[in-house]
């Protein structure tokens, strides 16, 4: 059972649920997840006890967002946190609008606004940016004497009337001049954007960082994708390798999400809840097809596709419709022209990118070159007979390089948690531990390939952070 934990800010203290006015933040996951808080006009989200909510999560600053408002208006924004805060997926870059069920991610912890001085409810839609309209709203103090008293005031004096009833004319006026320009377009005031399970997003790979900015899914912000996200990619010649890197979030039970490749099952896709989202899986699709013959990867046309296994059952009658909240984003398929088979060159590579691997925390930029050699490795052997006997030596080295890179990629993973914590903390140093820091950060920028996914995460982290 979630607990509810009220907190009063402005006049008027606490108050019954029926006469609530102000908002409501409730903790979407984590330990604390379930927590409800009630506000009335401000309230703040951080790591320490100044906050109104403190959130106890490596992703959250110090002093991490902060929401507040006036007569229902209410808005959210960044305190200089250093993993940035997101509304319904979009960071935020200046203070936003808020409506009645958006979702506020505070580092990696999303957070569920509802606004108590509006009906209405339902999933966003579309952003919501700041009028000056609305602006000046928030601007204007709220009043001790009420609408209702004060239009009562307007009707004990003539001129009060006068005004009032010109004033419902003009209203009434308005309203049917709208109606009737609604009715006669047929334009809504609300786009809906439908599921997108049944289309197919094409992706190229000479616009690939295009795809950086987009989050498929069944969650708030997400381009709407609740039973499946089919992609479709181009092959252009034979003997071409393929490679799949993406991240994931919200993938919390066993066999949730599956990849498939043109219809046929490749693997499940790894566990990624929202709290630890990963952001560098690698699936190589060339040679899961050249291992399994049930996997085709075809010259030409392809289908990559994420299946939402529970949203893709069809409910029983009488059940409502099962919307599993899941996500993937960062998605990239590196396609590359293999090159006949190379013996000699394979073994210069493989030599070369050993050394920079022995030797690859002598110097942080020895991780990428090693990376890099192995890769050959790979490539310059993939086409050859391995199977033969007098290859034997060459078929040990294309397997000693592939668990080299697992290995090294292992390790990027664990400067990448290290890093992201480092960046967390610089909000709390000196200007000159800063600067340290910084530099730090900076070297162990040099360990990632330019193309890799968590480099270009930490890249936009340090941003924020500095």
């Amino acid at each position: 059972m979630s607990r509810k934990r009220h907190h009063s800010r402005g006049a008027g203290g606490g108050r019954q649920k029926q006469d609530a006015r102000g908002f409501v933040l409730t903790i979407q996951d984590g330990r604390q997840r379930g927590e409800e808080y009630h506000f009335e006009s401000e309230a703040t989200v951080g790591r320490v006890d100044e906050n109104s909510i403190v959130i106890i999560d490596d992703s959250i600053s110090r002093q991490h967002a902060r929401i507040w408002g006036k007569k229902g208006v209410f808005l959210v924004e960044d305190l200089g946190s250093s993993n940035g805060t997101r509304l319904n997926g979009k960071i935020l870059v200046e203070p936003e609008v808020l409506k009645d069920g958006d979702y506020v991610t505070c580092g990696t912890v999303n957070l569920m606004f509802s606004n108590l001085d509006i009906s209405g409810s339902g999933e966003p839609t579309q952003e919501i940016r700041l009028t000056e309209k609305q602006r000046e709203k928030l601007d204007i103090e709220i009043a001790d004497v009420s609408i209702k008293d004060k239009v009562a005031q307007m009707w004990q004096t003539p001129n009060g009337k006068i005004i009032l009833i010109a004033g419902a004319v003009v209203v009434a006026g308005i309203f049917f001049f709208l109606l009737s320009k609604i009715f006669a377009s047929g334009e809504k005031k609300v786009r809906i954007i439908p599921d997108q399970s049944e289309s197919i997003v094409e992706y190229n790979e000479n616009s690939w960082e295009s795809f950086l900015d987009n989050v498929y899914g069944m969650c708030n912000g997400c381009f709407p994708h609740r039973k499946s996200l089919k992609i479709s990619f181009n092959i252009p010649v034979d003997n071409t390798r393929a490679v799949l890197t993406y991240a994931a979030g919200m993938i919390e039970k066993d066999r949730e999400v599956e990849i498939l490749l043109n219809g046929n099952r490749v693997k499940f896709a790894d566990w990624a809840p929202p709290t630890r989202p990963k952001y560098n899986y690698i699936i190589d699709l060339y040679r899961i097809s050249k291992n399994n013959p049930k996997v085709k990867l075809k010259t030409g046309p392809n289908i990559v596709e994420f299946r939402n296994l529970y949203n893709s059952k069809e409910p029983e009658p009488g059940k409502p419709l099962v919307k599993e909240r899941w996500l993937v984003f960062y998605i990239r398929i590196k396609t590359t022209a293999l090159p006949k088979p190379n013996l000699e060159a394979a073994n210069i590579e493989y030599k070369n990118g050993k050394e920079a691997y022995e030797n690859r925390e002598l110097n942080q930029e020895n991780f990428r070159i090693a990376l890099d050699k192995l890769h050959k490795v790979v490539d310059l052997l993939e086409l050859a007979d391995l199977n033969k006997p007098d290859l034997a030596l060459f078929k040990s080295l294309y397997n000693d390089s592939i668990r080299t890179i697992d290995s090294l990629n292992d390790d990027l993973d664990h400067y990448f948690k290290t890093c992201t914590g480092l960046i967390q903390e610089v909000s709390r140093y000196e200007e000159k531990a800063r600067v340290k820091a910084r530099k730090r950060l900076d070297d162990e920028l040099k360990r990632f390939p330019d193309s890799d996914l968590r480099k270009k995460k930490l890249k936009q982290m340090i941003r924020e952070a500095f």
